[in-house]
């Protein structure tokens, strides 16, 4: 508040002060203790680990479980719906479960102490490879009705470790109802999706086709993009070889086409070398010799590298010559294919002539489709060259001998160039942590090229946090789907929703319809689950009078993880809803934040959400990741154990938003318990002096109060209104700082500190007019604080004598009056901030030295006298002004001086002894007692006090 002012007229100020000292107070002989209004409460200092954690307990299940009921039954308003993105049931609690579901409460909290209703329903992704590699772990069974069993069972089990879990964090929702949570395993959920599959089916938006797709050999499965990591040192052949170009008359020497690889196993499904238009091609050759090659002119600064000999350009190629060439097949020798022109081609790296296999890679499917190639796979589940290959490769694996079996084979054919190897970032399965490979398979896809224009409107409009990276994360989501043709949703495993499709034996036809799905859906509300569909044959699938042409087959695949947890918007939200909020980790951006968009829009064509708000991941102290192996993992129960849940809560505040790194270690707990304890201290204080009060309406009328309290309750006002919009821009960490700051120096420094004396020794009608301002105080902080603080505050409330029947929540604060913030007000909050300079200004010629027995003149222009006079007693000069109650001085005088002369303060010692009760105010003689404390002793006596 200060800091504004300027330090330069603060230093001017001082020059014109005079240099004195004092010496220090003498102990008073009698003493005065019990007549003193000391504040009294039960509420501890700090809590015993032990208590600590029963009281935890206690309020998580008398004050937190019943919230969500009471405020979804008591706040009226239009709900703010935030929709939980469902985590794995597949562990234990870990850090990143306590960031994401803590920061949501935080949100939830917010939004309940501002009087509006939340919509909150938790979910859970119960499907997926990694609780059924759970399941596998157990029993290594292929049946895939027991691996489902043991499954769900892992899967359930877990969920009820989880939910005990987010229950004693405070964590906001109807916990005991099994409505008012969602789990992907549920009947009801699962029906949701097969019809949602088949209203997506029957509008051609979801097909099956034969395309390239991330594959992984060790889990035997497609996976989305957003189930990859990748590996920064993976090694990989860097291979230039040679392609025998077949009757040309470019050259009367033998052309050849280069090629640059990093894949020498899919070298077999080659069906194409595409080059780019742009680009302009030459024919080099080394001096004498009978061969030439075809690169890009501007590449062959790098090209000349491959050869001992220079090279010379002895002819350029044009772009209709480039079409009409054919080359020899590098395995398949009896084999000449062609060129093709095509945009992915680029020269930036290699030769500018590219290898193309439409089973292996995106852009090469593409050009496939485009010139009709051969989409040859050679390839199986398991990442084995099949029967179809040439015998040499039969058997073999394509990530283990693959690559080694086709160099050999080119090396006999004197088709290399030159090898070597390349240490690149490879994507590699996220739970296997082995390379996967791009393999063209039937699966079932998403046609997202139909929704994408539409999907990236509805990411105009949204609102992303923090704002700081708003820009940057909009464009990332955006680009994501910018560059997805389409979204394979197909797995080929046991544990989840299947594919509810069956298929022509001899003719391959897709075969479903509604009436299928109906039966479907009635099976899985009648048995609980959907196990049946590996249970029954296919004529208890079928609804009754569909007759199949043909002999028909099952279809096993399951629906993508992604699916299922991206129609969660259908079940949570209901109907038309669309959530004002999903907040999850960064990699979200290319998991669910985009499968519910596509869903959605797919669905509805617009969004599900209005806002989405993004978390970083820890790591610990230093920086790194966090590891069984380096033994630097932090778990969220033990944060609880040693620190309690508000400490987390608040480490999480203040920590997880700002970054996408957070980082976390004893030291930053610490300091986070330190931050805790010093509320406690200042909300134990004002429970000592406001906790006994009956009426704790929010003084309106400010007319009996001092300049002071209403510079006080005017800040009280901004620091309300700055706290919560803070809170609605998810601002957590600056609102963190924002309330330490405020109470160590508004609440703290100033009002406690400048108080004190009235407070302690005045009369009962000060002792009063006080303790309305501290009560302010106290439930202005518990509203700040509770969002993130729940345990504090409802501890702190708990030893208000008159708030045994409801807990704080219940507490209708409000938003402080608007007579605290008059434009009167305002100018007595400059009055009091331009008193504070001059008290700063004393303070810093009087350390060491007790300022109540300093006397202070203050020389002023007419403009500042006239305003400090508004602070002066009855009396001119009189040493019991609020103006030298806030400079803490015994008495103050204000001379007025020039107009252009700046303001001065000039200090006198005075010889007279304090007060031995208040030591505030001078007597004339030692032990005699002020005026004002022989009033105060005398009214005690006369009303039977003392």
């Amino acid at each position: 508040m200060l800091s504004a002012l300027s330090r330069f007229k603060i230093q001017k100020i001082l020059r014109h002060n005079r240099k004195f000292s004092v010496k220090c107070d003498e102990k008073p002989k009698v003493k005065y203790t019990d007549t003193i209004n000391l504040p009294k409460t039960t509420f501890p200092p700090r809590l015993e680990t032990k208590k600590r954690n029963f009281l935890e307990s206690e309020l998580s299940e008398k004050c937190f479980q019943p919230l969500y009921r009471w405020q979804n039954e008591s706040l009226q308003t239009p709900a703010f719906v935030l929709h939980d993105g469902p985590p794995y049931a597949n562990g234990e609690l870990h850090m990143g479960h306590a960031i994401n579901k803590i920061l949501k409460d935080i949100t939830t909290h917010h939004h309940v102490i501002r009087g509006r209703r939340v919509h909150y329903v938790p979910g859970w992704d119960c499907h997926g490879l990694p609780i059924e590699l759970k399941a596998l772990a157990e029993d290594s069974t292929s049946d895939p009705v027991k691996i489902r069993r043991k499954a769900r069972e892992f899967a359930l089990k877990t969920i009820q470790k989880q939910k005990s879990g987010f229950k004693s964090w405070g964590i906001i929702a109807d916990w005991e109802s099994e409505v008012a949570i969602y789990k992907t395993t549920s009947p009801e959920y699962i029906s949701n999706q097969l019809r949602i599959f088949y209203e997506l089916y029957s509008s051609g938006l979801i097909y099956r086709s034969l395309k390239p797709v991330y594959w992984s050999p060790s889990s035997r499965t497609a996976l989305a993009e957003a189930e990859l990591e990748y590996d920064s040192n993976f090694k990989s052949p860097s291979l230039y070889l040679r392609l025998h170009v077949q009757e040309q008359n470019l050259t009367d020497r033998k052309l050849w086409a280069l090629i640059w690889t990093t894949t020498p196993w899919t070298l077999l499904s080659n069906q194409a070398v595409c080059f780019n238009q742009d680009l302009e091609y030459s024919i080099v050759s080394e001096q004498d010799s009978s061969d030439a090659y075809i690169a890009a002119s501007d590449l062959l600064p790098e090209v000349r590298k491959l050869f001992s000999t220079p090279l010379e350009v002895i002819n350029r190629i044009d772009i209709d010559q480039m079409t009409k060439l054919k080359y020899q097949h590098p395995i398949n020798q009896s084999s000449f294919l062609p060129f093709l022109p095509a945009n992915h081609v680029s020269a930036s790296k290699g030769t500018g002539l590219v290898h193309t296999a439409p089973a292996h890679g995106f852009d090469d499917f593409l050009v496939g489709i485009q010139h009709k190639l051969p989409i040859e796979c050679y390839v199986n589940e398991e990442g084995i060259y099949t029967d179809c290959s040439p015998e040499f490769l039969r058997s073999k694996n394509v990530l283990v001998e693959g690559s080694s079996l086709i160099l050999d084979h080119l090396r006999e054919r004197n088709l290399i160039i030159n090898l070597g190897e390349i240490v690149h970032s490879y994507p590699i399965d996220w739970r296997t942590k082995k390379p996967i490979i791009i393999r063209a398979s039937e699966q079932w896809f998403i046609n997202t090229e139909r929704i994408k224009e539409k999907a990236i409107e509805e990411v105009e409009k949204i609102s992303i946090f923090p704002r700081i990276s708003s820009l940057a994360s909009k464009n990332l989501l955006i680009s994501q789907l910018q560059k997805r043709p389409y979204w394979c949703i197909s797995r080929q495993r046991a544990w989840g929703v299947p594919i509810p499709v069956f298929y022509g034996k001899s003719s391959k036809e897709i075969i479903t319809s509604a009436a299928i799905i109906e039966k479907m859906c009635q099976e899985t509300e009648k048995n609980g689950n959907i196990d049946f569909w590996w249970e029954k044959s296919i004529p208890e699938l079928l609804p009754e009078g569909l007759q199949p042409s043909e002999e028909l087959e099952k279809g096993l695949d399951i629906l993508d993880i992604w699916f299922d947890s991206g129609i969660s918007w259908a079940n949570a939200l209901q109907g038309e809803k669309v959530a004002d909020l999903y907040l999850e980790g960064i990699d979200q951006f290319t998991g669910w934040f985009q499968s519910s968009l596509m869903t959605s829009v797919a669905l509805r064509s617009k969004a599900p959400y209005k806002a989405i708000f993004v978390h970083g991941f820890v790591l610990d102290e230093k920086g790194e990741k966090m590891s069984k192996s380096l033994g630097n993992v932090v778990h969220p129960k033990d944060i609880v154990k040693k620190y309690g849940v508000d400490t987390m809560r608040w480490w999480i505040a203040a920590h997880g938003t700002q970054h996408t790194s957070i980082l976390l270690g004893d030291s930053i707990l610490k300091s986070s318990a330190e931050n805790v304890q010093k509320i406690r201290g200042i909300m134990r204080y004002l429970l000592g002096v406001c906790g006994q009060m009956k009426n704790r309406d929010l003084p309106d009328d400010l007319t009996n109060f001092s300049h002071l309290d209403r510079f006080f309750l005017n800040r009280l006002t901004s620091f309300h209104t700055e706290i919560f919009t803070l809170y609605d821009s998810y601002e957590y960490n600056r609102i963190t700082s924002t309330i330490l700051n405020f109470l160590a120096n508004e609440v703290s420094s100033i009002y406690l500190h400048l108080s004190k004396d009235s407070l302690y020794c005045g009369s009962d009608a000060e002792h009063s007019r006080i303790q309305q301002i501290m009560n302010a105080c106290f439930l202005i902080l518990a509203k700040v604080l509770w969002p993130i603080l729940p345990f504090l505050v409802e501890e702190c409330w708990s030893h208000c004598v008159d708030t045994n029947q409801h807990p704080f929540y219940r507490q209708n604060t409000g938003a402080p009056p608007a007579s605290w913030a008059t434009e009167e007000q305002q100018e007595v909050r400059k009055l009091i901030e331009k008193c504070l300079l001059v008290k700063e200004v004393i303070n810093k010629q009087t350390t060491q030295i007790n300022t109540w027995k300093l006397n202070a003149e203050i020389q002023c222009n007419p403009n500042d006298f006239l305003n400090f006079k508004k602070l002066e007693g009855d009396e001119a000069n009189a040493f019991s002004s609020q103006l030298s109650e806030i400079l803490q001085v015994s008495s103050v005088k204000l001379t007025q001086i020039d107009d252009n002369t700046d303001l001065r303060v000039l200090l006198d010692n005075s010889e007279l002894p304090l007060c031995p009760r208040c030591r505030r105010f001078a007597v004339t003689s030692e032990g005699q007692l002020c005026r004002r404390c022989e009033w105060v002793l005398h009214q005690a006596k006369k009303e039977g006090r003392q």
